[in-house]
């Protein structure tokens, strides 16, 4: 590891203020963990649909959500057992400038979120659901924000993004009301392809309570629009003027006449009217990324709800990046902890800080361990913070993999945020995996796939999943969302006890997740309904 020096300041911080600090990471350690996946479903639909991202409300009924390329969002029961489509934005009608493209990672319908007041009955987040899908141009509408007329815009106009909230049938759960349909916010973006790099993981904080200033903000990641190698100098990355390589943080609700709002606490507020033409984007959280595809909440040693980062790198890195509100990251000033363009020139307005990777791997990875590093295409896709019931040793983990090479990796939680505050980085582990019992190796040769395109996903009792774009399978990982800070009795997660954690309980029991072990003597059985109980009874606090 190599330390690294911050820079602050109430200026503009000139090229070279940073040096460069390190050209090649360390090859991922091996690990002496297996990954052991298992199928839960398959989805029934076309060959190769896109699966890309999977969620689940706290609503206690243990239902898991696929979203797909395709358009189409699916409903399995906690066991696995299919329960329909809950939204088809292909279907006629549902969503008119809808564009299907299959063959683009981020592209027809991508990411979803479910509103943590979702369950909450007489709240405004009640059976919102909300959606980021590509439109056709030019759209239904004009975007809210271009990145056609920038002075740094890397080529033409290629596409637009809308994310919509919609309303769950008030009579059919599994089903979503198609004329809720509300647009939040819509991007233009210019590329020299049409999947450039664009909006990533629609994310809000498991863990943020009711009252807390975070609660009920969606987290939206923007790529900076170029879809190829090297580093230009794009101004666009580190100017507050658009949202561009960014993480946006809005309320995504109906604010009045406005369609979203602004939390104060974002670090560019300026009490400012929506989309006001004063140069300032005020929905900008953090800033400096490259393509932020997929993130994760994590919590730190003082129970806070930590942002973490998945940046898809350059030539050099692959990054995940813990960010607070205010951060700078640097891209394309610094390609991870190294030099970039040193013709970027950074903002580091007063209470900003530029903030380097916790963890950076290379593109030289071995596949599996003792496999010989070669260099290859790379992209880093997250993941979230586990443990394995089965080994105590194994625990507070980040797990995470690459898009390309299909590699699983895993990195200690504490030595992430050590490494955040000590500018330096943690250890990466590489993993073997085994599908359905196979012999532990790499996910691409047990599959038979020149690659896999992996996504993770967890359901409200903390099981974590894996779907690939490349195939129509779902599975279950033997890991678990760490939710060790979590009262034992709040199943569901959202920060109150009620009826859905009994639901929410009796289905992670019905499913045999390690979860449902109350009284941790590795088996599933009445003592474990009384340990619930008992933790119910007794309350949180």
């Amino acid at each position: 590891m190599v330390a690294m020096g911050r820079c602050r300041g109430s200026v503009v911080v000139l090229v070279g203020a940073c040096g460069a600090t390190m050209a090649q990471a360390p090859d991922p350690l091996p690990s002496s963990t297996v990954l052991e996946l298992s199928t839960f479903a398959t989805i029934s639909t076309i060959d190769r649909s896109g699966a890309i991202d999977l969620d689940a409300p706290r609503d206690g009924s243990g239902r898991v959500f696929v979203s797909t390329n395709e358009g189409k969002v699916f409903i399995f029961s906690a066991a696995g057992d299919p329960l329909g489509v809950f939204l088809d934005l292909a279907a006629p009608g549902v969503l008119p400038d809808f564009r299907q493209i299959f063959r683009l990672s981020t592209n027809g319908l991508s990411y979803s979120a479910f509103h943590p007041d979702y369950a909450v009955p007489g709240t405004a987040g009640e059976g919102k659901f909300y959606t980021t899908s590509m439109s056709v141009r030019p759209g239904s509408r004009a975007p809210d924000y271009s990145g056609a007329a920038l002075p740094s815009r890397p080529g033409d106009s290629r596409a637009q993004y809308a994310i919509t909230e919609w309303t769950v049938d008030a009579s059919d759960p599994n089903r979503i009301d198609t004329t809720s349909r509300r647009e939040v916010i819509r991007f233009e973006f210019s590329g020299r392809v049409v999947d450039s790099h664009s909006v990533g993981q629609l994310m809000f904080d498991p863990y943020a309570e009711p009252g807390d200033a975070n609660y009920g903000l969606l987290h939206i990641p923007l790529g900076d629009m170029n879809n190829g190698s090297g580093n230009p100098g794009w101004q666009h990355v580190q100017d507050r003027d658009n949202p561009f390589g960014k993480i946006l943080r809005i309320d995504p609700l109906q604010n009045g006449t406005d369609r979203y709002s602004v939390p104060a606490s974002n670090f560019y507020a300026d009490g400012g009217p929506l989309l006001d033409d004063d140069g300032n984007t005020e929905e900008i959280f953090a800033w400096g990324m490259r393509n932020p595809q997929n993130m994760c909440f994590a919590r730190d040693a003082l129970g806070n709800g930590r942002l973490l980062v998945f940046d898809i790198g350059d030539e050099k890195f692959e990054e995940i990046n813990i960010v607070d509100n205010g951060d700078n990251h640097g891209w394309t000033r610094y390609d991870g902890p190294d030099d970039g363009n040193l013709g970027t020139v950074l903002r580091l307005p007063s209470g900003s800080t530029l903030e380097f990777p916790a963890a950076v791997y290379d593109h030289e990875i071995p596949n599996t361990p003792g496999a010989t590093p070669t260099a290859e295409n790379t992209a880093i896709v997250g993941g979230f913070p586990v443990i394995d019931p089965s080994d105590p040793g194994f625990g507070e983990q980040v797990l995470f993999s690459d898009l390309a090479r299909g590699a699983f990796f895993h990195a200690d939680l504490g030595e992430l945020f050590a490494a955040d505050a000590g500018d330096t980085q943690a250890d990466v582990f590489v993993m073997n995996v085994s599908v359905d019992g196979s012999t532990p190796g790499g996910i691409n040769d047990i599959l038979g796939l020149d690659r896999v395109d992996p996504r993770f996903g967890s359901d409200e009792s903390g099981r974590v999943f894996v779907v690939s774009r490349q195939v129509d399978t779902v599975w279950v990982a033997d890991l678990v969302i760490d939710e060790a800070e979590l009262c034992v009795a709040n199943c569901d997660g959202d920060g109150s006890l009620t009826l859905f954690d009994f639901l929410c309980f009796q289905n992670a029991f019905d499913a045999g997740d390690p979860r449902a072990d109350c009284d941790g003597d590795g088996s599933l059985t009445l003592f474990d309904f009384l340990c619930f109980q008992n933790a119910f009874d007794a309350g949180c606090g």
